[in-house]
């Protein structure tokens, strides 16, 4: 059992790491990518301007403990790592790698540029492919993820949503502007996203900086 004074010392140090982790965790909860949609920009169907491609639906006995290619699931897209796998030979837009465009359709939803190596995607994720002549791969994403956003408020306070239709989907009217201005909303959009990274992180450290701090009073 240290001094009264040594463990005053003791609690200021975790309660100071505990309000960098409550901070950094008021700045990502609260973070949403809004794009401030300019009257003027012309409107236009999303189906005009990318193609969106199903993944592939899977019998229970499909899915297998291992196998030659991962099975990305709407639960791996956001947060769960327990895969399933799959050594079945699809056509090759059954696949999805690295740099793709991915957008969960049902239950949850979100959009991703996937950056993790080549699977195989689920049914409830579309890939998006876009019309690089109208719009660029990263300012659709900020895109979707706008649209996620006026989805999830429209559904409730939960964020609680039926799944939406591939058809529904490819009729909802955008605001597109020109690419110049597009690039420079996806840059003002990647450096915030860059910020909350860092503010993960920060999240990750100062936990482990507590973890290490009471086990040192352990002896651990």
């Amino acid at each position: 059992l240290p001094s009264l004074e040594i463990q005053k010392q003791i609690v200021d140090e975790l309660e100071g790491y505990q309000k960098i982790i409550d901070g950094c965790r008021q700045v990502v909860e609260n973070y949403k990518p809004t794009i401030d949609i300019d009257p003027s920009w012309e409107m236009v169907e999303l189906g005009d301007i990318c193609s969106l491609i199903n993944g592939r639906a899977y019998k229970k006995e499909e899915l297998l403990s291992e196998g030659k290619y991962p099975v990305l699931r709407v639960g791996n897209f956001f947060t769960s790592d327990r895969w399933y796998y799959s050594d079945l030979e699809l056509e090759p837009n059954k696949y999805c790698d690295a740099g793709d465009l991915l957008y969960a359709w049902s239950a949850s939803f979100g959009a991703k540029i996937w950056d993790g190596g080549k699977v195989i995607y689920h049914y409830h994720i579309w890939k998006v492919e876009n019309d690089e002549h109208k719009v660029s791969k990263g300012f659709l994403k900020y895109l979707l993820d706008h649209l996620t956003n006026q989805f999830k408020e429209q559904g409730g306070r939960g964020g609680t949503m039926m799944h939406l239709t591939k058809s529904g989907m490819e009729k909802t009217p955008i605001p597109v502007p020109t690419m110049e201005e597009q690039l420079s909303i996806e840059n003002k959009l990647n450096d915030e996203e860059r910020l909350i990274r860092g503010n993960k992180r920060l999240i990750e450290i100062y936990t482990q900086k507590i973890q290490d701090r009471i086990s040192k009073v352990w002896g651990e």
